[in-house]
């Protein structure tokens, strides 16, 4: 799969995630960034993600983000909750989009503490079994007592 990630130890252990190749129609693993300060930083995160996923879709290929829990919870800066929002969004959009094609979309939520090598896991599993397809699916306990989005 096609990885988009800034962190080097995530963006190796996703890059064995699935098959992996640089083909759109490989897939996509698309890692938000954070700390975004700026609206010009948000409107291109999404951008990226947009055109990536455009690209990927047309293809063929499944689509993953991943985002940080805290920020789908809405716990961070609220750009980097933005980001996370709209992605979830998207790939709830592209799972009713792409349902007559087999197409898969999904968001992995990531809790702080959740090491890379589990990451890769859950894509490779989510991707295999097309499990949560449009949904999140949260690795981590930053969940627990909240209301998901």
């Amino acid at each position: 799969m096609r990885v988009r990630a800034d962190d080097p130890q995530l963006k190796e252990v996703l890059t064995g995630a699935g098959r992996a190749g640089t083909d759109p129609r490989d897939g996509l693993v698309f890692v938000a960034r954070t700390g975004l300060r700026e609206w010009a930083e948000t409107e291109d995160e999404l951008a990226q993600a947009f055109d990536m996923t455009r690209e990927t879709v047309a293809a063929g290929g499944a689509v993953v983000y991943v985002v940080r829990s805290a920020a789908l919870l809405g716990r961070t800066e609220p750009l980097d909750a933005a980001v996370a929002a709209g992605l979830l969004s998207g790939a709830r959009a592209l799972a009713l989009e792409r349902r007559k094609h087999n197409g898969y979309s999904t968001v992995v939520a990531v809790a702080d503490d959740v090491e890379p090598k589990s990451v890769a896991d859950a894509v490779d599993l989510l991707v295999a079994t097309r499990g949560a397809n449009g949904q999140a699916f949260v690795l981590g306990e930053e969940h627990l007592g909240a209301a998901l989005p």
